[in-house]
C-alpha cells in the first residue's frame, strides 16, 4: 500500500526549505501535487526526498483523500465534529495547514458503517442522516449581529434622551 501523501509543511520539513519555497516548486513543475479543495497541497513524501515516483500511483492515493466538508457530508455530521474525530483518532486524517485537514474516505465510510450497525444500541438523538449538518458556528455571527443592533438601539435611545 503506498504511503499517505504529505503537506506542504511536511514536505519544507524535508527538503530544509520554507513553505513558500515548496509552493512555488510546485508552480514551477519542479513537484507534482494536487490541490485538495482550495485549502491545501497533497505531495508525495518519494518525490520530496527525490527516490523513485509514480505518478498513476500517486494521483490513485490522492483520490482517497477528501476535505472536510466533503467528510461532514459522507458521515452526516458538523464540520466541529469531524474535527473532533479527526483530533481523536475515530476517523483518519492529518493537517494540511492551519486551517485544513485531509480525510481518508474510507476511514469516513467506515465510520458511517459502524455507526449503522450499532445504531439501535444507542441512545439519545439520532443523528440526522439527510445530509442537512451545518455547523453552529454558521449561527453565531448572527447572533452577533443581532446582539450589535440592540446596543446600537441603546446608546441611541441615551443619546436621544440627553
Amino acid at each position: 500500500m503506498p504511503k499517505r501523501p504529505i503537506s506542504v509543511q511536511e514536505a519544507a520539513a524535508i527538503r530544509g526549505v520554507t513553505e513558500p519555497g515548496i509552493i512555488m516548486a510546485i508552480r514551477r513543475g519542479t513537484l507534482a501535487a494536487v490541490k485538495l479543495s482550495d485549502k491545501g497541497w497533497l505531495l508525495s513524501e518519494a518525490q520530496v526526498r527525490g527516490k523513485k515516483f509514480v505518478l498513476d500511483a500517486f494521483l490513485d492515493e490522492c483520490a482517497n483523500w477528501i476535505c472536510v466538508p466533503e467528510a461532514c457530508e459522507i458521515v452526516c455530521k458538523t464540520d466541529a465534529m469531524v474535527i473532533r474525530d479527526l483530533k481523536s483518532g475515530v476517523i483518519r486524517g492529518f493537517r494540511l495547514n492551519q486551517k485544513a485537514w485531509a480525510v481518508d474516505r474510507r476511514s469516513a465510510e467506515r465510520e458511517v458503517a459502524d455507526y449503522m450497525a450499532t445504531m439501535h444500541e444507542r441512545t439519545g438523538r439520532p443523528r440526522d442522516l439527510s445530509g442537512r449538518a451545518f455547523s453552529p458556528r454558521v449561527l453565531k455571527p448572527a447572533r452577533a449581529k443581532a446582539r450589535k443592533k440592540k446596543v446600537v438601539s441603546a446608546m441611541f435611545a441615551v443619546v436621544q434622551l440627553q
